[in-house]
């Protein structure tokens, strides 16, 4: 057994890399073409409410890491080795996709230079991490505080999950319910107060990021996990549900609850971190050798499965049409998910044995 090592982190990236891979098979055409009152709109709805917690569990399980002060982190090595392999990766992937929708996708080359620059679909993940790693030092000094964690993370919570939930909401129906004057007078009012307010430092994913390393540090009790897990499970439900029911009611895909940082994203994302950091103590990793191996080495690929992925779903929905094959989309989402993290595991593991892609890429 490797010694200190958190073997859940491992196995919450497997998992979540194929719920991210779920969630791009879920949003291909079909969830864009279809009517939202067919089962097949229904199904992709349902599979992508599933798997919305995948993004911010990945944050989290990087702050788990980054932000723990018993761990050295030089700003140095934090440059030269992590944020510089993110940079190297971005630079290479933005090719790669840009190529392929040039060649294959038969784009136009205006439209492959503007993806050289800002990165195909699912690429934003990396701009994001970059920004995240510069925060590390200052981030760090927070977490050595318990006090002051908690209160990073209860600012957190009111202007990053909370009210831009709230905003979220209403921006996605004003326009299509019939609203009184008065009461879009005081909402452009309360979203103007809260903007005046300018504040940035613990918007959007650094929420994620410190949530990951406080509940991964903390010890919770049975009564405390039940919560979470009810209130995760709550989560999903608002999600789809919310979906579901803001989608019919205007005839038409409404879907700030997708938001990752809306509150029903939020309590689904912790409630999945804390069950598997649960799970993890109830396994005996001292019998479960094989096990350790082939989960390790699979977390290690992960990284790469994330970025290659994306090709093998456009490929099975462009030249395969994966929905035709299987028009149930309840059942083809998860069976065309695990044959594409399937494939593309074995895709990374091959680029994985040249060193230089290994140590620059992937």
């Amino acid at each position: 057994m490797k010694k200190h090592r958190i073997y859940y982190l491992d196995m919450l990236r497997i998992i979540a890399t194929l719920a991210v891979i779920i969630i791009h098979v879920s949003s291909q055409s079909l969830f864009y073409l279809k009517n939202v009152h067919t089962f097949i709109w229904q199904s992709l709805n349902f599979w992508d409410s599933m798997s919305r917690w995948s993004v911010p569990v990945f944050v989290m399980i990087s702050g788990a890491l980054f932000l723990d002060p018993s761990r050295l982190i030089k700003i140095k090595t934090l440059f030269t080795k992590n944020i510089w392999r993110i940079v190297c990766a971005t630079i290479f992937w933005h090719i790669f996709y840009a190529l392929y929708t040039f060649i294959f996708e038969s784009h136009s080359l205006s439209v492959a230079i503007k993806l050289i620059i800002r990165g195909y679909s699912h690429l934003w993940f990396l701009h994001m991490i970059i920004g995240l790693y510069l925060l590390v030092p200052l981030l760090r000094k927070i977490t050595e505080n318990t006090r002051l964690t908690r209160y990073f993370l209860i600012l957190a919570a009111i202007f990053s999950i909370i009210i831009p939930t709230f905003f979220g909401v209403y921006r996605s129906i004003v326009h299509y319910q019939i609203i009184p004057a008065i009461v879009k007078s005081i909402m452009r009012s309360l979203i103007n107060l809260n903007n005046s307010f300018y504040f940035s430092f613990t918007l959007y994913f650094s929420t994620y990021f410190v949530a990951g390393y406080y509940l991964n540090h903390i010890e919770i009790n049975k009564v405390w996990q039940l919560i979470i897990y009810l209130l995760a499970i709550l989560g999903f439900v608002v999600t789809f549900a919310g979906t579901n029911y803001l989608s019919l009611r205007f005839n038409k895909r409404i879907l700030p609850f997708y938001d990752y940082m809306s509150l029903n994203v939020a309590l689904t994302s912790a409630g999945v971190f804390v069950f598997f950091k649960e799970l993890s103590k109830k396994i005996n990793w001292n019998k479960n050798s094989r096990l350790i191996t082939c989960m390790t080495d699979l977390s290690v690929l992960t990284f790469g499965i994330y970025l290659i992925h994306f090709l093998f779903v456009r490929i099975g929905a462009r030249n395969f049409h994966m929905f035709k094959l299987m028009p149930n989309t309840f059942l083809a989402v998860p069976i065309i998910s695990v044959i594409i993290f399937i494939i593309s595991t074995i895709i990374a593991y091959i680029i994985h044995q040249i060193p230089w892609f290994r140590n620059h890429i992937m």
